[in-house]
Protein backbone atom coordinates (compact mmCIF):
# COMPACT_ATOMS: atom_id res chain seq x y z
CA UNK A 1 0.00 0.00 0.00
CA UNK A 2 1.13 3.76 -0.91
CA UNK A 3 2.79 5.67 2.32
CA UNK A 4 0.90 8.89 2.88
CA UNK A 5 4.26 10.84 3.51
CA UNK A 6 8.06 9.34 3.47
CA UNK A 7 11.05 11.61 3.99
CA UNK A 8 13.82 10.88 1.41
CA UNK A 9 17.79 11.41 1.38
CA UNK A 10 19.79 11.43 -1.75
CA UNK A 11 23.57 10.31 -1.43
CA UNK A 12 26.69 10.45 -3.92
CA UNK A 13 29.75 8.56 -2.53
CA UNK A 14 31.29 7.16 0.88
CA UNK A 15 31.20 10.06 2.74
CA UNK A 16 27.49 11.12 2.01
CA UNK A 17 26.44 7.99 2.95
CA UNK A 18 28.69 8.29 6.18
CA UNK A 19 26.78 11.42 7.05
CA UNK A 20 23.45 10.61 6.07
CA UNK A 21 23.91 7.09 8.04
CA UNK A 22 24.34 9.57 10.99
CA UNK A 23 21.32 11.75 10.00
CA UNK A 24 19.14 8.77 9.99
CA UNK A 25 19.86 7.79 13.66
CA UNK A 26 17.81 11.28 14.38
CA UNK A 27 15.66 10.80 12.07
CA UNK A 28 14.24 7.72 13.28
CA UNK A 29 14.59 8.90 17.06
CA UNK A 30 11.76 11.24 15.98
CA UNK A 31 9.52 10.18 13.00
CA UNK A 32 7.88 6.72 12.51
CA UNK A 33 7.28 7.78 8.80
CA UNK A 34 8.35 5.64 5.87
CA UNK A 35 12.46 6.58 5.00
CA UNK A 36 13.88 6.02 1.90
CA UNK A 37 17.57 6.49 0.65
CA UNK A 38 18.41 6.71 -2.78
CA UNK A 39 22.58 6.05 -3.05
CA UNK A 40 24.69 5.87 -5.82
CA UNK A 41 28.39 5.00 -6.01
CA UNK A 42 28.88 3.63 -2.72
CA UNK A 43 30.32 0.50 -1.80
CA UNK A 44 28.59 0.92 1.87
CA UNK A 45 25.03 0.80 2.10
CA UNK A 46 23.49 3.47 4.33
CA UNK A 47 22.55 2.44 7.49
CA UNK A 48 18.70 1.51 6.24
CA UNK A 49 16.82 -0.72 5.30
CA UNK A 50 14.89 0.75 2.36
CA UNK A 51 17.85 1.90 0.08
CA UNK A 52 17.71 2.42 -3.82
CA UNK A 53 20.47 2.03 -5.70
CA UNK A 54 21.39 5.01 -8.51
CA UNK A 55 23.41 4.47 -11.56
CA UNK A 56 24.45 8.26 -12.83
CA UNK A 57 26.58 9.20 -15.68
CA UNK A 58 30.13 8.08 -15.58
CA UNK A 59 31.17 11.92 -17.55
CA UNK A 60 30.29 13.32 -13.76
CA UNK A 61 32.14 14.06 -11.10
CA UNK A 62 30.71 13.42 -7.42
CA UNK A 63 29.64 16.77 -6.99
CA UNK A 64 27.90 17.55 -10.19
CA UNK A 65 26.19 13.55 -9.66
CA UNK A 66 25.04 14.32 -6.64
CA UNK A 67 23.06 17.50 -8.20
CA UNK A 68 21.90 15.09 -11.46
CA UNK A 69 20.36 12.83 -8.56
CA UNK A 70 19.04 15.50 -5.94
CA UNK A 71 17.05 17.41 -8.90
CA UNK A 72 16.05 13.79 -10.53
CA UNK A 73 14.88 12.39 -7.90
CA UNK A 74 10.95 11.85 -8.30
CA UNK A 75 11.97 9.56 -11.20
CA UNK A 76 13.41 7.13 -8.37
CA UNK A 77 10.68 7.23 -5.95
CA UNK A 78 7.39 8.58 -7.93
CA UNK A 79 4.36 6.14 -6.91
CA UNK A 80 5.51 4.98 -3.41
CA UNK A 81 4.11 7.77 -1.47
CA UNK A 82 1.49 10.27 -1.69
CA UNK A 83 3.70 12.93 -0.36
CA UNK A 84 7.89 13.42 -0.26
CA UNK A 85 10.20 15.79 2.22
CA UNK A 86 13.99 15.74 0.70
CA UNK A 87 16.72 16.58 3.45
CA UNK A 88 20.04 16.52 2.52
CA UNK A 89 22.52 14.44 4.38
CA UNK A 90 23.69 17.31 6.83
CA UNK A 91 20.02 17.95 7.91
CA UNK A 92 19.56 16.72 11.92
CA UNK A 93 15.96 15.95 12.75
CA UNK A 94 16.03 17.40 16.33
CA UNK A 95 12.40 17.43 17.69
CA UNK A 96 9.01 15.04 18.20
CA UNK A 97 7.86 17.62 15.67
CA UNK A 98 9.42 16.84 12.82
CA UNK A 99 6.80 15.20 10.64
CA UNK A 100 4.46 18.34 10.86
CA UNK A 101 6.87 19.19 8.18
CA UNK A 102 4.20 17.52 5.44
CA UNK A 103 1.01 19.62 6.52
CA UNK A 104 3.44 22.65 4.91
CA UNK A 105 2.45 21.76 1.38
CA UNK A 106 2.16 24.93 -0.83
CA UNK A 107 2.08 25.22 -4.65
CA UNK A 108 3.83 22.59 -7.26
CA UNK A 109 6.64 22.36 -4.55
CA UNK A 110 8.22 23.94 -1.09
CA UNK A 111 11.25 24.68 -0.25
CA UNK A 112 12.56 26.22 3.19
CA UNK A 113 14.20 30.01 2.85
CA UNK A 114 17.93 30.30 2.69
CA UNK A 115 19.77 33.06 5.36
CA UNK A 116 20.55 35.18 2.07
CA UNK A 117 19.26 37.26 -0.70
CA UNK A 118 20.10 36.60 -4.49
CA UNK A 119 22.78 39.56 -4.44
CA UNK A 120 23.86 38.31 -1.56
CA UNK A 121 24.39 34.77 -2.90
CA UNK A 122 25.08 35.60 -6.18
CA UNK A 123 29.51 35.31 -6.20
CA UNK A 124 28.87 31.63 -4.41
CA UNK A 125 26.63 30.46 -7.77
CA UNK A 126 29.23 32.02 -10.39
CA UNK A 127 32.41 32.81 -10.94
CA UNK A 128 32.37 36.68 -11.21
CA UNK A 129 35.15 37.39 -9.16
CA UNK A 130 32.96 39.51 -6.57
CA UNK A 131 33.40 39.87 -2.65
CA UNK A 132 30.04 41.78 -1.91
CA UNK A 133 26.30 41.68 -3.08
CA UNK A 134 26.33 41.66 -7.25
CA UNK A 135 23.17 41.34 -10.15
CA UNK A 136 25.95 38.69 -11.16
CA UNK A 137 23.92 35.75 -10.71
CA UNK A 138 20.46 37.40 -11.87
CA UNK A 139 22.54 38.27 -14.83
CA UNK A 140 23.00 34.84 -15.52
CA UNK A 141 20.16 33.55 -15.17
CA UNK A 142 18.91 36.42 -17.87
CA UNK A 143 21.68 35.50 -20.18
CA UNK A 144 21.57 31.60 -20.00
CA UNK A 145 18.02 30.93 -19.61
CA UNK A 146 15.95 34.21 -20.24
CA UNK A 147 14.58 34.60 -16.69
CA UNK A 148 14.36 37.87 -14.94
CA UNK A 149 14.81 38.02 -11.31
CA UNK A 150 13.66 41.86 -10.67
CA UNK A 151 13.90 42.08 -7.31
CA UNK A 152 17.90 41.83 -6.03
CA UNK A 153 16.56 41.13 -2.28
CA UNK A 154 14.81 38.25 -3.11
CA UNK A 155 15.22 35.93 -0.39
CA UNK A 156 16.41 32.36 -2.19
CA UNK A 157 15.12 28.97 -1.44
CA UNK A 158 17.38 26.95 -0.09
CA UNK A 159 17.60 23.35 -1.76
CA UNK A 160 18.31 21.51 1.53
CA UNK A 161 14.54 20.68 2.54
CA UNK A 162 11.91 20.94 0.68
CA UNK A 163 8.50 18.91 -0.36
CA UNK A 164 7.12 17.43 -3.94
CA UNK A 165 5.16 15.04 -4.80
CA UNK A 166 3.97 13.88 -8.76
CA UNK A 167 2.30 17.49 -9.00
CA UNK A 168 6.06 18.67 -8.57
CA UNK A 169 7.43 16.64 -11.77
CA UNK A 170 7.02 19.93 -14.33
CA UNK A 171 9.30 22.13 -11.60
CA UNK A 172 11.89 19.24 -10.72
CA UNK A 173 12.65 18.33 -14.49
CA UNK A 174 12.80 22.32 -15.03
CA UNK A 175 14.87 22.90 -11.82
CA UNK A 176 17.05 19.39 -13.43
CA UNK A 177 17.53 20.63 -16.83
CA UNK A 178 18.73 24.32 -15.82
CA UNK A 179 21.25 22.58 -13.55
CA UNK A 180 23.04 20.25 -15.91
CA UNK A 181 22.76 22.86 -18.46
CA UNK A 182 25.06 24.92 -16.27
CA UNK A 183 27.40 21.85 -15.52
CA UNK A 184 29.43 22.74 -18.58
CA UNK A 185 29.35 26.62 -18.38
CA UNK A 186 32.92 27.14 -16.45
CA UNK A 187 30.94 30.40 -15.47
CA UNK A 188 28.59 28.50 -13.24
CA UNK A 189 30.06 27.37 -9.72
CA UNK A 190 28.77 23.54 -9.33
CA UNK A 191 25.66 24.36 -7.28
CA UNK A 192 21.65 23.86 -7.83
CA UNK A 193 20.51 27.16 -5.46
CA UNK A 194 21.26 29.71 -8.27
CA UNK A 195 19.13 26.94 -10.66
CA UNK A 196 16.64 26.84 -8.03
CA UNK A 197 16.08 30.43 -7.57
CA UNK A 198 15.66 30.40 -11.95
CA UNK A 199 13.58 27.67 -11.32
CA UNK A 200 10.73 29.71 -8.51
CA UNK A 201 10.72 32.76 -10.93
CA UNK A 202 10.40 30.64 -14.27
CA UNK A 203 7.26 29.10 -12.98
CA UNK A 204 5.92 32.65 -10.63
CA UNK A 205 6.23 30.89 -7.65
CA UNK A 206 8.76 33.18 -6.06
CA UNK A 207 5.96 34.60 -3.81
CA UNK A 208 4.60 31.30 -2.88
CA UNK A 209 4.49 30.21 0.90
CA UNK A 210 7.60 28.56 2.06
CA UNK A 211 8.32 26.19 4.68
CA UNK A 212 8.76 27.76 8.33
CA UNK A 213 12.36 28.22 9.57
CA UNK A 214 12.18 25.36 12.46
CA UNK A 215 12.57 23.12 9.43
CA UNK A 216 15.61 24.13 7.69
CA UNK A 217 17.63 25.97 10.76
CA UNK A 218 20.26 26.56 9.37
CA UNK A 219 23.08 26.14 11.83
CA UNK A 220 27.05 27.34 10.60
CA UNK A 221 29.93 26.57 12.44
CA UNK A 222 32.38 28.34 9.75
CA UNK A 223 30.52 31.83 10.26
CA UNK A 224 32.96 34.32 9.79
CA UNK A 225 35.89 32.52 9.38
CA UNK A 226 37.56 32.71 6.30
CA UNK A 227 38.13 29.62 3.40
CA UNK A 228 42.09 29.54 4.35
CA UNK A 229 41.44 29.40 8.22
CA UNK A 230 38.69 26.95 8.05
CA UNK A 231 40.94 23.29 7.57
CA UNK A 232 42.97 24.24 11.18
CA UNK A 233 40.06 25.17 12.52
CA UNK A 234 39.55 23.38 15.91
CA UNK A 235 35.64 22.16 16.66
CA UNK A 236 35.97 24.79 19.82
CA UNK A 237 36.88 27.58 18.03
CA UNK A 238 34.05 26.99 15.93
CA UNK A 239 31.19 30.01 15.43
CA UNK A 240 28.12 28.82 18.11
CA UNK A 241 24.37 29.86 17.30
CA UNK A 242 22.98 31.04 20.13
CA UNK A 243 19.64 32.06 19.59
CA UNK A 244 17.76 29.05 19.65
CA UNK A 245 17.18 25.99 22.46
CA UNK A 246 16.69 22.33 21.27
CA UNK A 247 13.16 21.53 23.31
CA UNK A 248 11.72 24.83 24.20
CA UNK A 249 8.62 26.06 22.41
CA UNK A 250 8.82 26.93 18.93
CA UNK A 251 12.36 25.23 19.12
CA UNK A 252 14.27 24.01 15.85
CA UNK A 253 12.43 20.59 14.20
CA UNK A 254 15.40 19.88 11.68
CA UNK A 255 18.77 21.66 11.85
CA UNK A 256 20.68 22.34 8.78
CA UNK A 257 24.61 21.73 9.61
CA UNK A 258 25.88 23.31 6.55
CA UNK A 259 29.85 23.44 6.06
CA UNK A 260 30.40 20.35 8.23
CA UNK A 261 29.12 20.64 11.13
CA UNK A 262 27.93 17.15 11.45
CA UNK A 263 29.00 15.08 14.13
CA UNK A 264 31.73 17.53 15.29
CA UNK A 265 32.20 16.51 18.52
CA UNK A 266 33.40 20.01 20.80
CA UNK A 267 31.31 22.15 19.49
CA UNK A 268 28.41 23.21 21.84
CA UNK A 269 26.10 23.40 18.55
CA UNK A 270 26.80 19.45 17.86
CA UNK A 271 26.71 18.55 21.45
CA UNK A 272 23.73 19.60 22.17
CA UNK A 273 22.02 17.78 19.06
CA UNK A 274 23.78 14.59 19.35
CA UNK A 275 22.70 14.72 23.61
CA UNK A 276 19.31 14.18 22.11
CA UNK A 277 20.40 10.25 21.10
CA UNK A 278 20.46 10.08 24.64
CA UNK A 279 17.30 10.80 26.25
CA UNK A 280 15.09 8.05 26.64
Amino acid sequence: MKARSCFVFAVVGAAHVETASVALRFLKRFTRRNIVVVQARSERRASHDQVIEAELPEELDDHQASIFLKTDLLSYVKGSAERFCYLDSDVIAAGEGVDAIFDYRAGAVTFAPDHADVDAFSRWAVQCGCRDLCPHLREALARTFGIDIARPDWRLWNGGVFLFDGESEEFLAAWHGMSCEVMDDPYWRTRDQGTLAGAAWKFGLQDQPVLPQRFNFIVDCMRGVSPQARPALKPEQSFVRTDYVLGAPGAPQLLHFINGGVGRRGWSNWDDAEALLAVS
